[in-house]
């Protein structure tokens, strides 16, 4: 194939032709020298003149061959000349068809679509056998590129002479191009004839729309597309006469179809001659231009004139009704004639003849003929000299081109405008209905100030539905599509009975400086009295401009709203529930997401119109949770200018886009592949700068932290401020997971239970703490202090007979501990049952059996067995605390044995050493004897019980002997010897229950000096190994006096309690402990708080507390972090909240980390200052 793209131009054809013009264009020499000739031309409704080339390769009478080769030249109205060469090897067609006949030509094509062609030729399956011969078409663009091939039906074979005639059939496009052609091919051997519809779409493609079959009496026949969208198939009916046998009456038939309906309507009657009609010379149809409807042109010879034609204008509507005929004469001045209706009114009649001794040339007559006999000529040479087909056209416009003879490598086309009848109803939009228009051809406009657009018509017309008027920008972007709908009718509107007006959208003249059309559907209007639809406009000449950009001056605020313009918008908009639902289908798929986006982009940027490269994505998308069914919100930003020639601001982008997205029924976003799937009513969103958005928030999350450190400063805890803040990110992770969460998809589940675990596991932690601290009995502490003393006794390194002491000691108390929690269960309830007794035995003896026998059966103590068995247990106690005595005894003596020692020992150290021994000796003593007399106390206690309850006893039995019962009921009131010792042991258990309260007392006492003791040790210690840690540490220490002096002195007189005391001593303290216990479940660290409530939470507690702050790392922290990191990576924008709380888990995470950093730092420091000190 050899393509020829570039030609010499000597003269350049404009949008309308000059009169009496040329052009000529000369092809490159080929190989085998042969001149270029015009076999056919047609047009395009713009105007766009196609011409096919051939060059004569030989002769075989009565065919010529031609090279075979598809050589299409395209002159557009600005004159420039594009071309392709296709050969047959590339078309795939067969040699024959590159044959002319006599009057038949196989290859033709038909302008079907702006920038495609159809192609028809035919395909033998056996070429010397004329009934396998097919006609086929095919679809080619101005490019030479081949878009689709379909098959037509079998080729016309006479069935007489069993010739094969090509190009019998006729194609003829539908008004509306777009909704393509109709086709009629006759059925050899019969008066039936197929129709057939075709539509090409924008992608080349040929369907059948519909095929149907109509009979027809005579020829010649005749189709027309009709103004409403459908054809027309007239043909002539004849009636023989009853005044001679020689010139019958005849008759104008037509049927009628719907654009894409098989079924045709009719026929119908459109006429009928009154006289008798010898001949008819020609039968010619088309839609008007100058009237409505549609006008046929029948010529007749009427008998018996036989130098006179008669000439019978039929107009009728798309319905079939004839509203107007039409009869003029005129001379039969010209034989063998074709007749040509004009658009601007009137008829161009034609002949050629051959050219005296020039096979390559012909002679061309015509002139131009209106309804009443009136002739008009053509300003050129008459006869015209053409080429050897002469085969001319008349343009939209009135140009005839004809072309002109070749010669050498050039061939031309000879132009001229021909005479309009109507010419003074034409005010340049080559329309006849026109009148007027706002604004006029060529105005100016200024964008910011128009807002509707007006058409005046001459006739009454009425609006039709589902016709456009487009507006457009030059280089063919469409701005604005509006037609008369129920979803945009508020766009049109009739001003009157003449005037229609257009609403116009901001965006639609957002191009200063820029010229713009207006085109306007066949059929968007129609005769209000007719109720036929009227031609409109399908080329560019209802043009304006607008005007240039103003120059801004140069000041202060219109500086930075240079700067702000020139930076990038973010936005988003949203899909509709049809395009997430294609969306979802492929979401997966990187490949196609990134497909999907890019064309969307490229859409966007086109319908704005600026460069591709400004509209661009992060291909971020998130669910629109406001809206059910669930719709997918997607990025899309706008980036600024980065040249010259695009002047547009991005917030005139953003706000154009938004006017083209919400309006898309009626911009090209409603046309798009991909911009279609945009939700017109969310339009375009440019999402606000963070910082902007979020000020106030942030100034919130300020002044909290100010008034939690200040509450926390004032109390001297920075639990305070810890758990304030982890209040809020507790809130604001809920509010999180119940509203931003669900955009996207599949994190909400995961959100909640991270929400709802770390609650319940630090709820957990929390209870774990109270219950333990509440259930812990001081006895515990005693053991401990136990274990204490075993550890000096392990220190002083004792062996042989103390070291087995030593274990038996620490045997004896864990059995010791084992027996007094169970006997402390089991007091209460025996005391219970006593004082009924003893209330019983006093108010009524006789029923004492009964109720002995009732405390004998308790569930609690099963039988006397049971008795005995506590009796014992407490005999054991008290020779225990007997053994406890006489080790503290020993351990006082050997602590003071050792203190001497040291004190020997060291006499040379310093003074500060000797202080500390001393001090650590005499709080060591002091504990000692304060437990021992503490234990001498509680054995006198139990000693004095046993009298009381044989007091008891003898009441009892004075009681018993008083009653006048016979001596069986006294027998049974004797009291057994081991229910008397039960009362016995059980009034020993009241006193002893009381001695341990007391024994609390002292504990709770206890502890605090030893803990006193010992921060002064450490304090000593570190003072003199490490002054100048200590230095700072006083430094603060004074800062927080002076900062809670105030807070000092409302506490002055209360001291810290142990939790489980604190609990007993103040009624608020279950209600503060179930407040802190939930809120524990949001931080468990807000159980430190209680230490302002003057509690004392155990070692075990902060172990708790601090292995719960361990475990929020992982199931809280880190589980966040990575949860609304996950949200901000996909989601198109994001709010306050996920940022805040993923910072407020970053300084929690930071926290607990220093918080194990500084335990292991502290743990290391104080081992190295105590190794230093010994």
């Amino acid at each position: 194939m050899r393509l020829y793209f570039i030609f010499f131009l000597s003269i350049i054809l404009l949008a309308i032709l000059p009169i009496k013009s040329s052009i000529i264009v000369e092809e490159p020499t080929p190989e085998t020298p042969s001149t270029p000739r015009v076999l056919n031309t047609n047009y395009y409704d713009d105007g766009t003149i196609v011409v096919r080339i051939v060059r004569l390769n030989y002769t075989a009478p009565p065919k010529f061959c031609l090279e075979e080769n598809l050589s299409i030249r395209t002159i557009y109205p600005n004159g420039t000349v594009k071309g392709f060469d296709l050969s047959a090897d590339t078309l795939n067609i067969q040699p024959f068809n590159f044959c002319l006949l006599s009057k038949f030509n196989p290859l033709r094509f038909y302008p079907v679509k702006k920038n495609f062609l159809f192609l028809t030729y035919a395909e033998a399956e056996d070429v010397n056998n004329n009934y396998t011969y097919n006609d086929w078409g095919m679809i080619i663009d101005l490019d030479g590129v081949i878009k689709s091939k379909i098959w037509l039906g079998a080729s016309f074979v006479n069935t007489i002479t069993n010739e094969w005639l090509p190009a019998q059939d006729s194609i003829r496009l539908n008004v509306h191009r777009d909704n393509g052609f109709l086709r009629t091919a006759p059925i050899p051997g019969t008066n039936s004839m197929i129709l057939q519809q075709f539509k090409v779409n924008e992608n080349g493609e040929v369907q059948l729309l519909a095929k149907t079959y109509m009979n027809y009496t005579a020829l010649p026949v005749e189709t027309v597309a009709t103004m409403d969208g459908g054809y027309a198939i007239i043909y002539p009916d004849f009636t023989p006469s009853t005044i001679t046998s020689f010139a019958p009456y005849i008759s104008i038939h037509g049927f009628f179809l719907q654009n894409g309906n098989p079924e045709p309507q009719g026929p119908f009657v459109l006429y009928q001659t009154p006289n008798p009609v010898s001949k008819i010379i020609l039968l010619d149809c088309d839609f008007t231009k100058v009237g409505f409807g549609q006008t046929c042109i029948l010529v007749l010879n009427i008998a018996p004139a036989i130098n006179q034609n008669t000439f019978i204008k039929i107009d009728f509507l798309s319905t079939g009704t004839v509203y107007n005929i039409t009869t003029f004469q005129n001379p039969a001045d010209l034989t063998d004639f074709g007749i040509m209706q004009l658009n601007y009114g009137g008829y161009l009649l034609y002949s050629t003849a051959p050219f005296p001794n020039d096979m390559t040339k012909l002679n061309l007559y015509g002139y131009i003929l209106d309804d009443n006999s009136n002739h008009y000529n053509w300003n050129i040479s008459y006869p015209t000299i053409t080429n050897f087909a002469g085969d001319f056209l008349v343009l939209p416009n009135n140009t005839l081109a004809i072309p002109r003879p070749e010669s050498g490598q050039t061939w031309g086309l000879i132009t001229t405008d021909l005479y309009k009848i109507e010419g003074a109803r034409d005010h340049g939009y080559g329309n006849l209905h026109i009148f007027n228009t706002t604004p006029i051809i060529g105005d100016t406009i200024d964008p910011s100030g128009i807002e509707s657009l007006r058409i005046q018509f001459y006739s009454k017309v009425s609006l039709s539905p589902y016709r456009n008027v487009t507006i457009l920008q030059d280089g063919g972007i469409i701005r604005q599509i509006t037609s008369v709908s129920n979803d945009n009718g508020d766009f049109v509107k009739l001003i009157d009975d003449y005037t229609i007006e257009i609403k116009v959208i901001d965006s639609t003249f957002n191009q200063p400086n820029t010229k713009y059309y207006v085109l306007i559907d066949d059929g968007f209007v129609e005769s209000k009295d007719l109720q036929e639809p009227i031609i409109g406009l399908q080329d560019n000449a209802w043009n304006f401009n607008t005007t240039q950009q103003e120059v801004t001056q140069k000041s202060i605020s219109n500086y930075f709203k240079t700067k702000l313009n020139e930076s990038s918008i973010d936005g988003k908009v949203r899909l509709t529930a049809e395009g997430t639902t294609y969306f979802k289908s492929f979401k997966h798929d990187k490949i196609k997401v990134k497909e999907f986006f890019d064309n969307l982009t490229q859409e966007l940027a086109k319908a704005v119109p600026v460069g591709p490269e400004r509209i661009t994505t992060n291909e971020r998308h998130e669910i629109d949770t406001s809206v059910s069914p669930e719709q997918y919100i997607l990025s899309i930003n706008i980036k600024r200018a980065k040249n010259s020639d695009d002047s547009r601001s991005v917030n005139l982008v953003a706000s154009d886009l938004n006017t083209l997205i919400k309006y898309k029924l009626i911009t090209v976003i409603g046309s798009g592949v991909y911009t279609n799937y945009l939700d017109e009513e969310y339009g375009y969103e440019p999402i606000p700068r963070w910082l902007e958005e979020n000020l106030g928030n942030i100034l919130g999350t300020i002044a909290l932290n100010f008034i939690l450190l200040i509450l926390a400063l004032l109390r001297k805890s920075f639990a305070i401020y810890s758990c304030g803040n982890a209040i809020a990110k507790f809130v604001t992770t809920i509010l999180f997971t119940s509203i931003d969460a669900r955009s996207v998809e599949n994190i909400f589940t995961t959100s909640l239970f991270f929400v709802t675990f770390p609650f319940i596991v630090n709820l957990g932690f929390a209870f774990y703490v109270v219950i333990n601290e509440l259930m812990g009995h001081d006895i515990q502490k005693l053991i401990e202090n136990i274990k204490k003393l075993n550890d000096l006794i392990k220190k002083d390194n004792f062996t042989g007979e103390d070291n087995d002491r030593k274990v038996y000691v620490k045997n004896l108390t864990r059995e010791t501990r084992e027996e007094l929690i169970k006997i402390k269960e089991e007091v209460s309830d025996l005391t219970e049952k006593l004082k009924d007794i003893n209330k019983i035995l006093i108010e009524d003896p006789v029923d004492v059996k009964a109720t002995m026998k009732k405390l004998a059966t308790n569930e609690n103590i099963k039988d006397s067995t049971q008795v005995e068995d506590f009796i014992e247990q407490l005999v054991d106690v008290n020779r225990h605390l007997g053994e406890l005595r006489k080790l503290f005894e020993l351990n006082k003596i050997e602590i003071i044995v050792d203190e001497k020692k040291s004190i020997e020992d060291n006499e040379k150290d310093s003074k500060v050493n000797e202080g500390i021994d001393k001090i650590f000796a005499n709080e060591l003593r002091d504990l000692i004897m304060e437990e021992l007399n503490e234990v001498k106390k509680l054995k006198e206690q139990l000693k004095n019980a046993v009298g009381l309850i044989k007091k008891l006893l003898t009441s009892e039995n004075e009681l018993t002997t008083s009653e006048k019962e016979p001596t069986t009921g006294e027998n049974e009131l004797t009291t057994s010897e081991k229910e008397l010792k039960l009362i016995s042991e059980l009034k020993k258990l009241e006193s002893f229950k009381k001695e341990l309260e007391k024994l609390e007392k002292l504990e709770s006492i206890k502890e605090e000096l030893e803990e006193e003791s010992k921060e002064e040790n450490n304090e000593e210690n570190d003072r003199r190994k490490c002054s100048i840690w200590e230095g700072a540490k006083k430094m603060f220490s004074r800062l927080q006096e002076k900062l809670g002096g105030k807070m000092e002195e409302i506490e002055k007189n209360r001291k810290y309690q142990k939790f489980s005391r604190w609990l007993r001593d103040y009624k608020y303290s279950q209600k503060i402990v179930i407040i802190f216990t939930i809120l524990a479940g949001v931080d468990v660290t807000h159980l430190e708080l209680l230490v302002n409530f003057n509690v004392v939470l155990s070692d075990a507690a902060k172990n708790s507390l601090f292995l719960g702050e361990i475990t929020n790392i992982f199931i809280e922290d880190i589980s966040t972090i990575f949860i609304q990191s996950f949200y901000l990576n996909q989601v198109v924008s994001f709010g306050y909240m996920p940022i805040y709380t993923i910072a407020n888990s970053i300084i929690h995470l930071a926290k607990n980390v220093y918080h194990m950093t500084n335990n292991f730092v502290k743990q290391s420091y104080k081992s190295y200052c105590l190794i230093n000190t010994t």
